[in-house]
């Protein structure tokens, strides 16, 4: 059985807690969002108004160890309602990082 490699990323992959500044654009509309966390294979969103699932989307960011921002398509692959303290959101599966960019990521989880 073949898996691909974004699934590969997802299951295997530590997420780390960073707080992120993050531009979600799907066709013309763009949301500005704040990550809970991160990881090679995607990201979690918080952000008030999530996207249905299966949403295919673009999303922009900037970490410290690299120069130009990160901009890579996705895919939403869960919602979470909120509820308590914990705001809901959305986790989108990263589709087509580059290696430069694994190799930033890499470098800025270990920061």
């Amino acid at each position: 059985m073949r898996h691909n490699l974004s699934e590969h990323f997802r299951r295997t992959d530590p997420r780390y807690a960073r707080r992120l500044e993050v531009e979600v654009l799907v066709g013309e509309d763009r949301h500005v969002a704040t990550t809970r966390n991160i990881s090679l294979g995607g990201v979690f969103v918080e952000t008030a108004t999530p996207l249905p699932l299966q949403t295919r989307l673009q999303i922009r960011f900037r970490i410290p160890t690299q120069s130009e921002p990160i901009e890579v398509g996705g895919e939403v692959r869960w919602v979470e309602p909120g509820g308590g303290e914990q705001l809901p959101g959305m986790g989108i599966r990263f589709q087509g990082l580059r290696a430069r960019e694994v190799w930033a990521l890499n470098r800025f989880f270990q920061g």
